[in-house]
């Protein structure tokens, strides 16, 4: 008895759009992250796109690392952090045969990924998702905005100080393929953001 083929889908995190700052704090990131990992299942991967200015100061990739999400940083301009999320998902829909999408944003520019294969939209209850978005995709799944409190609590009783390490203690979301997470985590955390854009590609293995 053979087993289904199941499609690898990758989830696109729309930072600024899904998170709602350009630097979040470091517990409300963790928490919204973790609950957009959860709300979208199972992924091949998982990056984030978001412009930053500061390159020797970014708290934000290293966050994203402990929860095996890649960083797609960009230099800040109008929909820099869409145009990086695109062109990922272009590369690894022509290089691992990608045709599963699920996108946490509510930018209207993600509609091209219908004409790829499927794309799915992961939304806060709140969040205003574009009518053309909604129209393109297969499928849009509401969650629970979350504030970030439990990490906070978790915070304030492990260490005391704003934005220490104490939310690391939150189980990260199981993402396919740990050694792309480990890997990304030593990379992003050992030599930097700049490479962070260049990540998932070097790390994913190559399909024939």
């Amino acid at each position: 008895m053979t087993s289904a083929v199941v499609e690898p889908r990758v989830l696109l995190i729309d930072l600024e759009n899904s998170v709602g700052a350009v630097r979040p704090r470091r517990r409300v990131l963790l928490a919204r992250v973790e609950a957009l990992l959860v709300a979208a299942g199972p992924v091949h991967h998982a990056v984030a796109g978001y412009g930053g200015a500061d390159l020797a100061d970014d708290p934000t990739a290293s966050a994203l690392a402990e929860l095996g999400v890649a960083a797609l940083r960009v230099a800040p301009a109008p929909d820099a952090a869409e145009e990086v999320l695109l062109a990922h998902a272009r590369r690894v829909h022509a290089s691992l045969g990608c045709r599963a999408f699920v996108v946490a944003s509510g930018d209207h520019r993600f509609t091209e990924l219908a004409g790829m294969g499927r794309l799915e939209v992961v939304a806060w209850e709140d969040q205003p998702v574009a009518v053309r978005l909604e129209d393109a995709a297969h499928r849009i799944q509401r969650v629970p905005r979350t504030s970030g409190t439990a990490a906070e609590a978790r915070e304030a009783a492990d260490a005391g100080p704003l934005d220490v390490d104490a939310a690391a203690g939150a189980a990260p979301v199981s993402v396919a393929g740990g050694g792309v997470r480990t890997m990304a985590t030593a990379l992003l955390v050992g030599i930097g953001v700049g490479l962070g854009q260049r990540l998932v590609d070097v790390l994913l293995p190559r399909r024939r």
